[in-house]
């Protein structure tokens, strides 16, 4: 079982960063609101209704991808949506944050 690390992102503009299979995916906004910092259900249908048709939606080679899974996934809490990630792809994440 593949080890992914997810930990806060040194890149500027960005809020996380995972590190998998030797690269890096930085996402997520540093000053943006999310489902996991309390935005509704409505707001995320919206995210994902704007985001669905984005390049790399579905490739999890993206930022985009974990955008989708952990800040707008199904729990407004992250330790869940990292739990169901882990489920969905068979890997294990590390939060380091």
């Amino acid at each position: 079982m593949e080890t992914y690390i997810l930990k806060k992102s040194d890149k500027k503009g960005k809020r996380f960063v995972i590190i998998m299979e030797g690269m890096k995916h930085h996402f997520g906004s540093d000053v943006g609101k999310t489902f996991i910092d309390g935005r509704t259900e409505k707001e995320k249908k919206a995210w994902i209704a704007r985001h669905s048709k984005d390049r790399n939606y579905n490739n999890k080679h993206s930022g985009i991808y974990y955008s989708r899974f952990l800040l707008w996934g199904d729990h407004p809490d992250l330790k869940k949506n990292v739990k169901a990630l882990e489920k969905k792809d068979k890997v294990k994440i590390k939060m380091q944050l």
